[in-house]
């Protein structure tokens, strides 16, 4: 079954304010800035999100918030284009908020964003921290499209993946044709986002990866596994076996992975930002 168009149909178009504020580069930053501001001025209720966030207990200091300069200001630029798209992904999930199953993978993809970010943050680099965190928040997109298709089918997917047998994509190409992997890539092109995203959504758990961003893409597929290690999501077809070959190619060593399954989680959680979105998506809370 190849018309993915009809499970993008079942997903909302992403909001043209959210793709325009992807696309923004930081390599002037008081042009960023400004264009930030302009954009994010645009959306009432984006703007009035961001002044919440800015006025909250984890950000207030001795004045209050009242424009969005000075939200981005305070907040910065990372964090903003991390917010903006996360108050947009929360609201796919508005007419399913109380199925277990968006639950679920909310916040599996939001503990993989951070876990994404934190390994190249411990690795000192700043550029791709940004852009690792927004793949690994939209890699398992798929499954939401497939999901909302048809939910009964999903289900029986989502049950057939606890006892193990199969793969989870073989499992899901045996009840709807597709695969998350598959339907997720095709669904990035649609929206007309960069060829990564694609990419990092069709490739990421696998073993040959056939990119010139393979070592990014790694670091995706490491940080989905140490999710799901810690909780959060399941830990899915060979990466639940011989996951070992993920290690290879990123810049995740024993050590890295050490204090992923055994520290991250308590510092994590007291991440300003990882709070935020805590209250965005409601679901199981991090210890």
């Amino acid at each position: 079954m190849e018309n993915f168009e009809k499970y993008a149909s079942k997903l909302p178009v992403i909001p043209e304010v959210a793709s325009r504020i992807l696309s923004i580069g930081e390599d002037n930053q008081d042009f960023s800035f400004k264009k930030l501001e302009e954009i994010i001025s645009l959306d009432p209720m984006l703007t009035s999100r961001i002044l919440k966030v800015a006025n909250s207990a984890l950000y207030a200091r001795q004045k209050e918030i009242t424009t969005l300069q000075m939200a981005i200001g305070l907040l910065g630029f990372k964090n903003i284009k991390s917010l903006v798209l996360l108050i947009s992904a929360s609201q796919f999930s508005r007419q399913f908020e109380s199925d277990p199953f968006y639950n679920d993978f909310w916040t599996h993809s939001i503990v993989t964003a951070f876990i994404a970010r934190e390994i190249y943050y411990r690795n000192k680099d700043r550029v791709n921290q940004d852009l690792a965190f927004t793949l690994a928040l939209l890699h398992d997109i798929g499954k939401v499209a497939l999901f909302n298709f048809d939910p009964a089918a999903y289900r029986k997917v989502l049950e057939e993946a606890e006892n193990g047998k199969e793969s989870y994509p073989a499992i899901e190409r045996k009840h709807m044709g597709t695969d998350h992997h598959e339907a997720g890539a095709q669904i990035m092109r649609i929206w007309n986002l960069p060829d990564i995203f694609a990419q990092s959504v069709e490739l990421h758990g696998k073993n040959d990866i056939d990119s010139p961003d393979a070592d990014l893409i790694r670091n995706i597929s490491i940080a989905d596994y140490i999710a799901g290690k810690l909780g959060f999501g399941t830990v899915e077809e060979n990466i639940a076996g011989d996951w070992a070959f993920l290690l290879k190619g990123t810049d995740v060593g024993p050590d890295d992975l050490t204090f992923f399954l055994q520290e991250y989680e308590a510092l994590m959680v007291e991440d300003p930002l990882f709070l935020e979105c805590e209250k965005l998506f409601p679901g199981k809370k991090a210890v």
